[in-house]
């Protein structure tokens, strides 16, 4: 018998109440100066956030930082941009101090980047400027927490980025190593505060990331800093993509993935230059960059399906992002177990509709049993094609595939004789089926009128019609009210009146 699962996973989405997705993805200094190159043209296409690097040394970065700044906005991305020679005296260099010019460069800086059209006073989810990086790693510059307060240097930085009218609002991130102890209170001044710690493996960034979030306000925002290279000062490997986009969702805090890096360091191997780093990343910078995170909440698929017919299933997802999914993309359902298999005659369904912010879909369509009678495997999973699989493939369902349903149905005598003189004959329904469920329906040639006759468990079984008249009766064998085949019936009236009994013959016979 035919019957529909229903699957629902809302639970398991409620279940995971700080579970969220990164809302940026972009690589750590996606530039160098000198020389002077910029790394957006090889990776914007799966990043949507840049970080400005500008440096430190006592040099005119303007050009630099117009320059990166304007090809984000080019390519519809954002940028945070570090300003670390513009509101620190970094002519010592293990030891920053205040700039009595700070706020003067900031100023000025900030005037270009509004007349530019990249800054919009006031509002940074307008502007193309998301954020400013005052100092990277502060503990490594002489930026120490003092008599528990933040580091006066660092505070007057912070202060300088506040003070300006245009900027006074907009989020200001730094990152800090693991050896961050020194400067606890001065992490409480960023808005964004992110966490690189390169000495061991993915369980000792997991270790240091949970002890780093104590020391992190609720309202501040996470920035998780994998190690994505190799050589010069980096210790052990670079860690494992996937597990870090998950210690990112595992997180809602967390509002930016930022691997070090992509390229450009001397003596440094990056993302660009290492292929599995590189295919990892370039798939979970475009799951961020478009939201492309679905949620598997339901399903509706017939168990039990006959070898060779069509079947509508339906299959619905949640777009758990504040991205709209687009139609007409490279966004679609494929099949699984196993992977772009044509189990059921094809292996790609289309998403019908954009689907907006947390909205669901329904994938409804159509598919076919195979041909072959067994138990397979429906299983489906979202997909950007030429990317990446999205988010979890549905619940393997087992579907028991049958063979079409076949039997035999007679009725003898056919036709069966109405005595003289009498208004019905009875004849005798035979029928045999390999379905267990078969039953025989009684009805006029043109299925009218049904009413079911007889049922045997196990598909077989004979039972006498007593009520046939010289009217065409169409006995029809039926598995699950699909008709397999059937042997119309009727009764011919006897036009002879029956034969006398025969002539006496002994004494005892007595004539009529």
């Amino acid at each position: 018998m035919r019957y529909r699962l229903i699957v629902l996973l809302f639970a398991v989405f409620f279940c995971l109440p700080s579970w969220a997705n990164p809302k940026y993805f972009g690589y750590f200094a996606n530039n160098t100066v000198p020389p002077d190159i910029s790394f957006q043209p090889d990776n914007y296409a799966h990043t949507n956030i840049t970080y400005v690097y500008s440096g430190s040394d006592p040099y005119n970065w303007d050009a630099t930082i117009l320059r990166e700044v304007g090809l984000a906005k080019g390519y519809g991305n954002k940028a945070i941009v570090s300003v670390t020679s513009y509101v620190f005296d970094t002519t010592i260099s293990n030891a920053y101090r205040i700039d009595p010019f700070a706020a003067a460069q900031f100023n000025a800086l900030v005037d270009k980047l509004i007349a530019a059209g990249y800054l919009v006073p006031g509002n940074p989810e307008a502007s193309t400027v998301a954020a400013f990086y005052p100092v990277d790693e502060p503990e490594r510059y002489g930026l120490s927490d003092y008599m528990g307060f933040p580091s006066p240097a660092l505070s007057m930085a912070v202060e300088v980025i506040r003070a300006n009218p245009a900027t006074h609002n907009f989020p200001i991130a730094a990152v800090v190593s693991g050896a961050y102890g020194p400067v606890v209170q001065g992490m409480g001044l960023f808005d964004w505060v992110g966490l690189d710690h390169y000495p061991g493996n993915d369980g000792d960034y997991r270790n240091a990331l949970t002890t780093f979030y104590t020391h992190v306000r609720q309202d501040q925002k996470i920035i998780i800093v994998p190690q994505a290279a190799y050589g010069t000062d980096l210790d052990g490997e670079w860690h494992n993509p996937e597990y870090m986009h998950f210690l990112a969702q595992a997180e809602s805090r967390v509002i930016l993935l930022m691997p070090f890096l992509w390229a450009g360091q001397p003596g440094v191997t990056g993302v660009r230059d290492i292929a599995s780093l590189r295919s990892s990343y370039t798939a979970i910078g475009h799951q961020v960059k478009y939201g492309l995170y679905p949620m598997h909440v339901g399903s509706s698929v017939p168990g039990t399906m006959t070898a060779g017919q069509y079947y509508a299933v339906s299959l619905t997802f949640n777009n758990a992002s504040d991205k709209t999914w687009r139609a007409g993309t490279n966004i679609n359902l494929g099949s699984q177990g196993p992977v772009d298999n044509y189990t059921w005659g094809l292996n790609r369904v289309a998403l019908p509709h954009d689907v907006g912010p947390y909205q669901n879909v329904a994938f409804n369509f159509t598919v076919r049993a195979p041909t072959t009678p067994g138990s397979y495997t429906f299983q489906w999973q979202m997909v950007a094609d030429g990317v990446a699989w999205l988010g979890s493939p549905t619940p393997a369902q087992g579907i028991s595939v049958v063979a079409p349903a076949s039997g035999s149905i007679s009725a003898n005598p056919n036709p069966c004789t109405i005595p003289y003189g009498g208004s019905n004959c009875t004849t005798r329904i035979t029928w045999n089926s390999n379905r267990y469920d078969a039953q025989v329906w009684a009805s006029a040639p043109d299925g009218s009128g049904a009413t079911l006759f007889a049922y045997e468990p196990g598909g077989a079984g004979s039972s006498y019609a007593t009520w046939i008249t010289t009217g065409t009766v169409r006995f029809t064998l039926k598995s699950g009210g699909v008709p397999i085949t059937y042997v119309d019936v009727s009764g011919v009236q006897s036009s002879a009146p029956p034969d006398p009994p025969p002539h006496c013959s002994t004494p005892k016979c007595v004539e009529p």
